[in-house]
């Protein structure tokens, strides 16, 4: 079995979310910190960005209307949705992971499979095949490091690298999205109901999945366990170290919303 940290940070605002998220990989990469699993979620509601997208289509005056900020990922991707989801977040370095993007993708989407057998149901890894219902949100463009239920997607990852660290974070949809969506990317009533359409044909909470409420806790839980058969991670919960939150607070200085 190998150490591993088990932070839990609950409820942050989308920048901090963000620059811990930035602190713990570089401090990984420097050789300065343990592999981590990190659980978190979003408050104020937001949408995060990939890194290097250009396009969005979000009503920002909707977003302001509703509260919901606008941040970017220092992954890549599409938009995602942080409204009714839990986030996770992997830091980890060759010594855990397979020193390459798809075959990381695969051993992570083994672990978060195993988790979700312990929740009583049987999901896949996502593919590239089917064509992309957007240009601009996550969940309706599929990859390999989604998670899906009879085709539908309920997990959307994203990774980068730097030297022989990886930082992969995925939103895992607890609870409906749609209706929020629409309202935030979606003009008129037409384009509404259209949208409507895609995210029925593509998406998938795990209430839906299981016909229940599902507690954040709860998946925490199986998701841990699936980590610690898929990848022997010995986990002990900790807490970020006084360096690391120089290095969160100095990152998230410059790490502002896009929508203020």
């Amino acid at each position: 079995m190998k150490p591993w940290r088990l932070l839990d940070t609950g409820m942050l605002p989308g920048p901090l979310n963000m620059a811990i998220d930035q602190a713990l990989f570089e401090m990984h990469a420097a050789g300065e910190s343990l592999p981590t699993l990190r659980f978190y979620q979003w408050q104020p509601p937001a949408v995060s960005l990939g890194y290097f997208q250009k396009r969005h289509g979000l009503n920002l005056s909707a977003c302001r209307d509703l509260g919901i900020d606008v941040v970017q990922r220092p992954t890549g991707g599409r938009a995602v949705l942080h409204v009714n989801d839990l986030t996770y977040s992997v830091i980890a370095g060759a010594g855990e992971l397979p020193f390459s993007l798809p075959a990381a993708y695969g051993r992570l989407c083994e672990a978060l499979l195993a988790g979700f057998r312990m929740l009583g149901f049987e999901a896949a890894q996502g593919d590239e095949k089917t064509p992309s219902l957007s240009e601009n949100i996550c969940f309706m463009h599929p990859s390999i490091g989604d998670i899906v239920f009879n085709g539908k997607k309920f997990i959307g990852s994203a990774q980068t690298w730097q030297g022989t660290s990886l930082l992969q974070h995925g939103s895992i949809v607890l609870r409906p999205q749609g209706q929020t969506w629409e309202m935030i990317s979606a003009p008129d009533t037409a384009t509404r109901k259209m949208l409507h359409q895609k995210l029925e044909a593509r998406t998938i909470s795990l209430q839906e999945i299981l016909g229940r409420i599902v507690e954040p806790d709860e998946v925490k839980a199986a998701i841990k366990t699936g980590m610690t058969q898929t990848l022997g991670a010995a986990f002990q919960t900790g807490e970020l170290c006084p360096e690391e939150w120089v290095l969160v607070r100095k990152i998230a200085s410059r790490h502002q919303t896009i929508l203020t």
